[in-house]
Formats: C-alpha cells, sequence, structure tokens
C-alpha cells in the first residue's frame, strides 16, 4: 500500500510539473534559434526579443511573457546576451505549491561570423 501511494505521489508531481519543464525546453529552443539569425544581433535588444515571443505565440508557449527576458550587452562588447528568468508556481494539492525557476542565456554576436 505505501508504494501504491509513494507511487500515486511521484505520478501527480510528474503530471502538475511537466507542462512547466516542457515549456521551458520550448523556451531554450527559441532561444537557441537566435544563434542561427546571426542579423538580429546588429537589429538590437527588442529585435531579440520580438523574435522569441513570435516563436513562442507558433510553440502555444503563452505563459512566458516579453518580460521574462533580458538583453544586456557582453562585457568585450562584441555581443548581446539574452536572459530568460521566470518561475512558475503550480498547485499541487490541498495547501502545498511547487515552486520551479527557470534561468537560460546565450549571447547572440552583435556582427554575424563569417
Amino acid at each position: 500500500m505505501l508504494t501504491i501511494a509513494i507511487s500515486a505521489f511521484f505520478i501527480t508531481l510528474l503530471f502538475k510539473m511537466g507542462p512547466a519543464y516542457f515549456q521551458f525546453w520550448q523556451v531554450r529552443s527559441a532561444m537557441d534559434e537566435l544563434l542561427e539569425q546571426p542579423q538580429l544581433g546588429k537589429q538590437g535588444p527588442r529585435a531579440l526579443i520580438s523574435a522569441i515571443e513570435k516563436q513562442l505565440y507558433i510553440n502555444e508557449v503563452r505563459t512566458v511573457k516579453g518580460d521574462s527576458f533580458s538583453v544586456k550587452s557582453t562585457k568585450d562588447g562584441k555581443g548581446l546576451e539574452v536572459t530568460a528568468d521566470y518561475v512558475v508556481q503550480q498547485h499541487i494539492g490541498a495547501n502545498v505549491d511547487a515552486l520551479m525557476h527557470f534561468n537560460y542565456s546565450v549571447v547572440v554576436p552583435k556582427k554575424p561570423q563569417s
């Protein structure tokens, strides 16, 4: 009986928390696609965030908004570091919630590499 209860608990966690991790993988994928579009580095921060938002919209990710992303220049000035940093709170049951913090960064060069 204990084995069934523990199994049920972990299956519940999987079904409750799994979608948030799946969306994070889609966010990472959208950010990695920026590296395949080197012209975006010349266009600036707004173009980078707009490209991510468009890809997330196509992928049906509606919970991660543009304000979850930040863009800053790298220390050497040769690129733009795009960072996704957001928190997802998922209700598990009764008065228990799971708090998941997601963070991922990529560096997009300002000049296309030859």
